[in-house]
């Protein structure tokens, strides 16, 4: 598979140099570190907002969603990468150096799951569901081409990712009908799968870990006892 159209070349031959630490500073919207820190804070800004509310759920269906959604997602990734084992561009192209396979890319997909599902499904605020969306298409535009500047990834690499991103989250929006227990049984199988494929690596098992640690903890939260325990601790 020949993904070389000469545009990854062409940025790393005519952009200076200056911009590369920028475009490292972008691509950290689409870091899988960065992505589970703000999953966190998307938790625990509704736990604060469930306690404010005296609401009985610790956390709420649409949140929990988003949380099993954007997990499976990314272990869905982990998958792709394993199973294609393409390479990345060669060392003299890259701004920063990388190993690893590289389709897709890693970043531009995380990047695609985690702002597509909170413009789609997150917290609401005063902002409309087209300018969430608008953002999340900037951001995600922002992280693909750091891609191509680094010279990491080839442009076919990031425009899949993008659609393997988006199809991801329709299709599972669609088959589980965005209910939550749905959406984490199928974040842990694919956590499951992603163990089976990349073996016992750390990419493996921190995908089984967190997908198989979002399904347990929503599935003890959700439990009417402890539901009930919260909502007298809250009250």
């Amino acid at each position: 598979m020949d993904r070389s159209l000469g545009v990854t070349e062409f940025i790393r031959t005519h952009l200076p140099e200056w911009v590369v630490p920028i475009a490292e500073l972008t691509a950290m919207l689409g870091d899988e570190v960065l992505v589970v820190g703000v999953l966190a804070v998307l938790a625990g800004v509704d736990a604060y907002r469930s306690a404010r509310c005296g609401r009985g759920q610790l956390i709420t269906d649409q949140t929990a969603f988003v949380l099993a959604i954007v997990l499976g997602g990314l272990a869905f990734t982990l998958i792709l990468k394993t199973a294609f084992g393409l390479p990345r561009p060669p060392t003299e192209l890259q701004a920063v150096p990388r190993g690893g396979d590289g389709f897709p890319s890693g970043h531009t997909m995380a990047a695609t799951l985690l702002w597509t599902a909170l413009a789609l499904w997150g917290l609401r605020g005063r902002l409309t569901r087209r300018t969430r969306v608008a953002i999340a298409g900037a951001i995600i535009a922002l992280v693909s081409v750091s891609r191509l500047i680094l010279g990491v990834h080839y442009l076919v690499d990031v425009v899949a990712s993008v659609i393997f991103g988006v199809g991801f989250l329709l299709i599972g929006a669609r088959l589980t009908d965005t209910e939550p227990t749905k959406a984490f049984a199928g974040a842990a199988a694919l956590g499951a799968l992603a163990l089976v494929v990349a073996g016992i690596s750390t990419d493996g098992v921190l995908a089984f870990a967190g997908c198989l640690g979002g399904a347990t903890t929503w599935w003890v939260i959700s439990r009417p006892a402890v539901q009930n325990r919260w909502a007298a601790v809250v009250q």
